[in-house]
């Protein structure tokens, strides 16, 4: 999530980000532990990319699912090709090499690009699951994710181990599927086998058996000797061949196909898993590296850091995480001398104090970040102008309480300011019955158990 963020902000300009830095600041640690908690809290938002991560996964699950569908098919049509229906005998190396043949070369191909260092993690399985995914994924914010994916994987070099799965995995399904094809086959099916030549001798496919047959021979299992190979070549079969060759042919498939497949998918998967304990962010990367300062400050800014955003933030109630000590505070937001605070009915344990500057605010947003509360009370002063800056402030407190009112304090008796206060506050989504005009209400408001 990280990276995706890092790359959308690289190309597409910096998100409003000061809730999300407030929230990795509060979460405290590493450098790249403030950069992850600030990508989840950048992600989590409406306009993020956790919406689009999840919908990426799921239908990347789903390529993934429809490909081993089609190996499976692949595997059962295989073994149906080589074997036929039953009426004609069947060519002993033509079925081992339909069987085996695409299997070991694509198997010399993928050793060849694991070798070769300018191509480590190519597989045309992985390459057809990112092609699939991308073709069911065309949402904009899911743009940056497989490139993130592919950034971390070459950061690391665990592109060929995490291809490595995909594309030995697809093949053990279908030759998986094969075998309980072929299986499946011969115990319903009478088949012979033959084989055939022109210009090659007998010895030939006698020396082919016996290579292919020694590793079977070791597990105990029959396999054809040399005599049984002459006898395929002529016109006359003997019953018991049927069923060494059957044998040799599902031997075969099994130590020379499954066996090596399972085996370096196991590799593979070992080393994923290694690899993916290993994975860190590249703290060098620009887009990382202009963001430590403001996720590790050496000191707090007093001054304006940032210009005017082209809008407020948006006004949160019911949704921070409570921890159940049920903590109740209220605040006072710019209120003239002659207003008293804390007022006389506000429990003294309640009191927030005066936010009248920017470090007494800064302090306690931070405060309430590292520690939302059930209910916030604002006090405001109706007597001065709904500013911009103002409403920000109160949208931006409420993203830590549970519960979020607004109380009109002192005795204005302009009714029209009062009126363009309310207005203001619907604007913001400050509901009427979280708005007060009397120390009584609010403060009531404050302590009681209900809403």
């Amino acid at each position: 999530m990280a990276e995706a963020l890092r790359l959308r902000e690289t190309n597409a300009g910096a998100l409003d980000d000061s809730a999300a830095l407030r929230c990795a600041r509060a979460v405290g640690g590493a450098f790249e532990d403030r950069l992850i908690a600030r990508a989840m809290a950048l992600a989590k938002a409406p306009d993020g990319v956790l919406a689009a991560w999840q919908g990426w996964t799921s239908q990347a699950s789903l390529a993934w699912i429809v490909m081993a569908i089609l190996a499976a098919l692949g595997g059962i049509g295989i073994a149906g090709g080589v074997l036929g229906d039953g009426t004609r005998p069947v060519n002993i190396v033509w079925a081992l090499g339909g069987l085996l043949g695409l299997h070991l070369l694509t198997l010399l191909l993928w050793l060849l690009a694991a070798a070769t260092p300018r191509r480590r993690g190519s597989s045309l399985a992985g390459q057809l699951w990112i092609t699939v995914t991308g073709w069911l994924s065309r949402r904009h914010d899911a743009a940056w994710l497989p490139q993130a994916l592919f950034d971390i994987l070459q950061q690391r070099r665990a592109g060929l181990a995490w291809a490595g799965r995909i594309s030995h995995g697809l093949w053990l399904i279908t030759l998986t599927s094969a075998l309980i094809a072929l299986l499946t086959l011969l115990s319903t099916r009478r088949y012979g086998f033959v084989w055939e030549t022109t210009i090659l001798p007998a010895n030939a496919f006698v020396g082919l058996t016996e290579v292919l047959a020694w590793l079977p021979r070791q597990a105990g299992l029959a396999m054809p000797d040399a005599d049984t190979v002459l006898r395929a070549a002529g016109p006359l079969a003997v019953e018991a061949d049927r069923q060494h060759w059957s044998a040799w042919l599902v031997s075969a498939l099994i130590l020379y196909g499954i066996l090596p497949r399972l085996l370096f998918w196991l590799g593979c998967h070992v080393r994923w898993r290694r690899h993916r304990r290993g994975f860190r962010l590249d703290l060098t990367q620009p887009g990382y590296a202009r963001l430590k300062p403001r996720l590790m400050p050496a000191s707090e800014p007093t001054g304006i850091s940032d210009a005017a955003p082209n809008h407020l933030p948006a006004y949160h109630t019911g949704h921070a995480t409570m921890d159940g000590n049920g903590a109740r505070i209220a605040v006072a937001l710019e209120l003239g001398d002659d207003i008293a605070w804390p007022p006389p009915a506000l429990p003294p344990a309640y009191d927030g104090g005066r936010l009248d500057e920017r470090n007494a605010r800064r302090h306690t947003l931070d405060a309430l970040a590292a520690q939302p509360v059930e209910r916030l009370l604002v006090a405001i002063d109706p007597r001065l102008s709904p500013d911009r800056g103002t409403l920000a402030l109160i949208a931006e407190l409420s993203r830590y309480a549970h519960a979020c009112a607004i109380w009109l304090a002192g005795n204005a008796t302009d009714s029209a300011r009062r009126s363009h206060w309310h207005e203001a506050l619907t604007q913001l989504g400050v509901a009427p019955s979280h708005r007060f005009d009397t120390d009584t209400a609010a403060c009531d408001w404050l302590e009681r158990g209900d809403d």
